[in-house]
């Protein structure tokens, strides 16, 4: 991630100039910016995304790191960008951090860079793998023009060649890893004072002769004895390598090679290394001339074989040995131990690459940490898991082993193996827990421990015992999905996914009593559906008649979900095809798309259970209110006597009539509507678009119905308070053209409004639905809901001779005239 790696490379630059107060400051990255092909420096470092062949720059190591380069570049000793092209030194910074000349492996996802053999950056700075011919500054200055870009590459391709070349070649043969480490303290001396790498409109061959130009910078931070005149260790390396791409100086000294007699000439070999809690101690040998040892540490898949954080230096005179704290346990990390000889810039090769893991001892116990449950209900297998035993860094002996439980539980044991031995390898112990035939209820822990090699580390877990029931999933079952065996709780799955024939929805339309409350409008999960229930005991137990549970409703909102609103019912009518239905409570989705709402109800006497959510765009609370865009949903479910002696949910206690606890004298608020006499859902009398104004106020508590309504008999209703508009029973054939006064209130897919569309960068994929508004106040939002146009109203087919259908069921042979609502 750009954490890590940013991180990671302020980490080595800290170590290399520890006085630089812009690397002890915190850096802003901004990422996933809505662009692509590129990433910038403006004081903070900036990312694309991908797009347009080109990968998301803010998940590119090499990318981090080079615009950080360009901070570096700013905050050195010589403040500012330097010239001509402050893009060599970032790319270099780059390269010496990841070991790679490639600039931006992956900025192209299906090309390589101009000119470039195998890389997928934004450029290559290693020449033999492009042209084969050094880029010179004669190059840059006929083929580069103004690009920083280009003309970068003309000094980030010396230093490259200095690595990778010159000092890897006689008379020096560094290996990769001390040449490395030679040019990177170069460069982070030496790139800090150059004001002007090379004077672009100089000479070329002679353009690095001014005093703080890289060529005459790099020898400086080379220099031995602050005499460049009587030479450099590695001066004809550095001369070379600037020389051949013409931004060398060849008359300011002459080149020679000095300041490094009897430099060490073999590599440290590393006797111990023992890896301990959060810290790793390395012992070496000592090396003939060496005055001093560097260490140095990195982390990663590369090993030794990329940039590295400077831990410090041990003198030759005192014990050879480094403790490397406060690391991670269980982490890998890399070491090289590199000799040097008179000054700090004579080198001797360094020690092999030493891998160690950080431990709590000299082995790593690891364990799964979930934790054990029990259901004492039921008869409960052991829980056996498998820890790890580690020896770390070739550690041998034997681990002794022991394991406790405590807690408020009892009847729960453990058993573990007593020892294992090691032999600088891992095995695997069966930790084994189990709860007898007589343990309670209770909580606690089991405690494993390990002893070994004068070092003793414990594992523990939490442990729950407890009477629990089972969670039951639904299947369709009588017009719903139903859970017909008691348990901890009742879930419809997937089998409510969708609305109707939006989605579609399974087995729509999911009521007991088989009426068919969906609309029709609008998208799949664009629009509203109500896809999933869930009822479920608040302690885990099974559900009892007479305990409080939890509802569980997953919902589809539009737009933001201020306009919609879930409304759940119950009903334990023993006669689950004809639900009494019972309000709990309505909610408003917190917000648009997936979204979770609950509540809470007492569960009444009776065996037999029903809820229902109906999920509503605007409109009154109803249990079927049969908006265009609403969705209405059961899920039926057996709870448990509350008198049950047997702890064995083997059968579906179903109650028969006689054992119904509904008290007899209620009345039925849904007396007439069974599967056989339901009316049939009259789908030309929904509109196929949504009105176009919506009334100026909503009443601010239910209105009570008259006592007579223009297609339904008084009788229709029960004599009891009732939901408004609630009773699909109650709803006529056909909707009268003319609704009475109070329906506008009740009924708002009747009434004419625009609902504003959704934000297009929150929701973009929504189509224009011209839903009514759901309050008058949204028209206040243009700036933030831009309101889409109109559709128009659908032409549909009459029949078989292709007459056009007008909103007023007439059938037109030519077209409709829509504004005047009626045939041509």
């Amino acid at each position: 991630s750009g954490f890590y790696e940013l991180n990671k490379i302020m980490e080595i630059a800290r170590s290399r100039l520890p006085n630089n107060s812009w690397l002890q400051g915190r850096l802003r990255s901004n990422m996933n910016i809505n662009n692509s092909c590129n990433a910038y420096w403006n004081g903070s470092i900036n990312f694309y995304r991908e797009g347009n062949g080109c990968g998301n720059t803010g998940e590119i190591a090499a990318i981090f790191d080079h615009e950080w380069g360009h901070g570096m570049d700013r905050y050195d000793v010589t403040s500012g960008i330097a010239d001509p092209s402050g893009e060599g030194i970032a790319d270099l910074y780059s390269a010496l951090r990841l070991n790679d000349s490639c600039i931006g492996r992956g900025f192209y996802l299906s090309r390589k860079c101009s000119g470039c053999i195998s890389c997928t950056g934004v450029r290559d700075i290693d020449y033999m793998k492009k042209s084969g011919s050094p880029f010179t500054h004669s190059n840059a200055k006929s083929s580069c023009g103004s690009s920083v870009h280009c003309i970068g590459v003309v000094y980030s391709e010396a230093v490259w060649d200095l690595y990778k070349r010159h000092l890897q070649s006689p008379p020096y043969n560094y290996d990769d890893n001390t040449a490395m480490e030679i040019v990177t303290r170069m460069t982070y001396i030496g790139a800090g004072n150059v004001a002007n790498w090379f004077s672009l409109n100089g000479t070329p061959g002679s353009s690095g002769c001014f005093s703080n130009s890289g060529y005459h910078a790099y020898l400086a931070a080379d220099d031995d004895d602050g005499n460049l005149n009587n030479g450099t260790p590695h001066m004809n390396a550095i001369f070379t390598a600037f020389n051949e791409h013409q931004i060398a100086c060849p008359t300011s000294y002459d080149v020679k090679d000095s300041g490094c007699p009897n430099n060490p000439n073999s590599p440290p070999i590393v006797i111990q290394v023992i890896s301990s809690d959060a810290q790793v101690t390395l012992t070496w040998a000592s090396v003939n001339n060496a005055v001093k040892y560097e260490v140095l540490r990195t982390e990663g898949v590369h090993q030794c074989a990329q940039g590295k954080v400077l831990l410090g230096e041990v003198s030759a005179s005192d014990q050879l040995t480094w403790t490397d704290t406060g690391l991670q346990n269980g982490r890998e990390y890399y070491y090289i131990i590199v000799p040097k000889g008179q000054s700090d810039s004579c080198y001797g090769p360094s020690s092999s690459c030493i891998a160690a893991i950080p431990s709590e001892g000299p082995y790593l116990m690891s364990c799964p940490n979930d934790s054990v449950v029990f259901n004492l209900k039921y008869t409960t297998s052991p829980n056996t898991r498998q820890c790890t035993i580690e020896a770390s860094s070739g550690w041998s002996g034997t681990v002794n082993f022991a394991c406790s439980t405590s807690g408020t539980f009892s009847g729960v044991s453990c058993t573990v193996p007593s020892s294992i031995y090691l032999s600088g390898n891992s095995a695997l112990l069966d930790l084994t827990i189990a709860a007898g035939t007589s343990a309670t209820e209770g909580d606690g822990t089991v405690t494993l421990t390990a002893t070994g090699g004068g070092y003793s580390t414990i594992f523990s877990t939490d442990v729950l015992a407890g009477n629990y029931g089972i969670a039951q999933m639904a299947s369709y079952s009588n017009g719903s999905p139903m859970c017909a065996t008691y348990g901890a709780s009742c879930d419809s799955g997937t089998l409510l996914d969708g609305r109707g024939t939006r989605g579609p929805e399974e087995n729509q339309p999911n009521t007991r009593d088989g009426v068919d409350c969906d609309g029709d409008s609008g998208t799949y999960h664009s629009d509203e559906s109500l896809d999933r229930l869930v009822v479920r005991s608040l302690n885990g137990d099974d559900m009892i008649e007479g305990t409080t549970v939890e509802i569980e409703a997953t919902v589809w909102a539009w737009s933001t979900g201020s306009s919609d609103t879930l409304d759940l019912y119950y009903s334990n009518s023993n006669d689950m095809s004809n639900p009494n239905w019972q309000h709990i409570v309505s909610k408003t989705p917190s917000g648009g798309g997936q979204q979770i709402i609950t509540a809470q109800y007492q569960l009444p006497e009776g065996l037999n259970h029903v809820i229902r959510g109906n999920f509503r765009y605007s409109g009154s609370r109803s249990y079927c209110s049969r908006g265009s865009w609403d969705d209405a949903d059961d899920l039926a479910f057996v709870v448990r006597p509350l008198a049950l002696d047997t702890d064995s949910p083997t059968g579906s206690p179903t109650a028969s009539p006689s054992e119904s606890r509904v008290p007899s004298s209620e009345p039925s608020l849904h007396p007439s509507l069974t599967p056989s006499t339901s009316p049939s859902r009259q789908r030309s009398a929904l509109p196929s678009t949504k009105p176009s104004s919506q009334p100026s106020s909503s009443p601010s508590s239910s209105p009570t119905f008259p006592t007579a309504s223009p297609s339904v008999s008084p009788s229709d209703y029960p004599s009891k308070s009732v939901e408004p508009s609630s009773n699909p029973s109650s709803l006529p054939t056909l909707k009268p053209s003319t609704p009475p006064s109070f329906l506008p209130s009740l009924i708002p897919s009747l009434a004419p409004s625009l609902k504003p569309s959704a934000p297009p960068t929150l929701y973009p994929t929504l189509s224009p639905s011209n839903k009514p508004s759901a309050s008058p106040s949204s028209s206040t939002l243009p700036t933030l809901y831009p309101t889409r146009s109109p559709t128009k109203t659908p032409v549909k087919l009459c029949g078989s001779k292709g007459y056009y259908c007008v909103v007023n069921s007439d059938c037109c042979r030519n077209k409709c005239d829509r504004k005047k609502n009626k045939c041509k």
